[in-house]
């Protein structure tokens, strides 16, 4: 007659209870958790089944302790607000529960002090590779990163690199992006064109400026620094910037703003001030969000591939920590120009 454990105590199961139920040793039942050999099929099922019934769950710290791999993974963004970060997130929180990781979610603020705060978290509490997107790029953020690799935790970088220091980084080209943007713009015949910034502190925005001024440059055209003005990532930061320029001696017949959001607080500080977009001027933003097509009018910007950027840093993770083609590696994914309605030739 089977043998019933009395379990009206409400105490956890054990792998003592599964190994006597199953009427197997406990060196037994542990082979089978950790899918060793050296056990027959039907004792394996059998021990499976009593698992079942038992409604044992294993113990992850005790797993952990044991194979010193905890299937977590660190991911710090630095802005959850922006609908960038969230997209990737997702990519990558995906492709981790495909492959039996979870994510252990850290959002930054855009501040280095979070981060430092966040990366001692991580630094004593285990987890087995991180994905992170820095604030700035700077020397404090790097040597981060060597604590981290100095312990034998692989780092992935996303959206942002450290600029001089060579690590596993997936990104875009933020200059050649920017290029192709302004060119977009200097194709309809714009030839006054101003540019909303991110904060150039921020290493990415920095670049999609060079790309402007690049394309400038090969037009022929004088680079204007009162045409360009630094945002801060917001569709008010995009009013800001509309302002001060609507106040210069003469405003331009086009707008590149470094960021959705703050391309389409240009549009509604336009419109605002009796402008229409693009017949009076043309405005091109950055990112695809999803809000990027329902407004009016639909922003025309540069797509990144942000699901494909968090599946790829996860999967270049995943081949770090299995040692599978360790080397280090930049991924660079190519971006689109999206044409919809906010951009058209200027006014003769």
């Amino acid at each position: 007659m089977e043998e019933v454990l009395n379990l009206k105590n409400k105490e956890p199961i054990t792998i003592n209870d599964v190994a006597k139920l199953a009427k197997v040793s406990k060196s037994t039942v542990s082979k089978v958790l950790n899918e060793q050999d050296g056990i027959s099929q039907k004792t394996r099922e059998k021990v499976l089944l009593t698992m079942k019934k038992l409604n044992y769950r294993p113990s992850m710290v005790a797993k952990s302790l044991k194979s010193r791999k905890t299937k977590a993974i660190g991911l710090m963004l630095p802005s959850i607000t922006n609908p960038v970060f969230p997209i990737i997130l997702k990519g990558v929180e995906d492709t981790a529960s495909e492959n039996g990781y979870i994510i252990v979610f850290c959002n930054s603020d855009e501040k280095i002090e979070k981060e430092s705060l966040y990366f001692e978290v991580f630094k004593n509490r285990w987890v087995d590779g991180i994905i992170f997107s820095v604030v700035t790029g700077s020397k404090e953020e790097e040597e981060y990163i060597r604590a981290i690799h100095n312990k034998g935790t692989p780092v992935v970088l996303i959206d942002r690199e450290i600029e001089g220091y060579f690590a596993n980084v997936v990104m875009i080209d933020n200059k050649k992006s920017a290029f192709d943007a302004t060119t977009h713009l200097l194709e309809l015949n714009h030839r006054k064109i101003g540019c909303i910034t991110g904060p150039l502190n921020i290493k990415i925005f920095a670049k999609r400026l060079q790309g402007y001024k690049k394309a400038l440059a090969e037009y022929g055209i004088e680079f204007n620094e009162g045409l360009v003005k630094e945002g801060d990532l917001t569709v008010k930061g995009g009013s800001l910037a509309i302002k001060e320029l609507l106040s210069g001696k003469e405003l331009p017949t086009a707008i590149f703003a470094c960021n959705d959001f703050m391309a389409i607080g240009a549009i509604k500080e336009l419109q605002r001030n009796g402008l229409k977009v693009p017949d009076d001027v043309s405005v091109i933003g950055f990112d695809d969000i999803p809000l990027a097509s329902l407004i009016t009018p639909s922003l025309t910007t540069i797509a990144q591939p942000l699901y494909e950027m968090g599946v790829e840093a996860m999967n270049l993770l995943i081949r770090l920590m299995e040692r599978k083609g360790a080397s280090r590696r930049k991924i660079i994914l190519d971006t689109q120009l999206v044409i919809r309605d906010s951009t058209s030739k200027p006014k003769m």
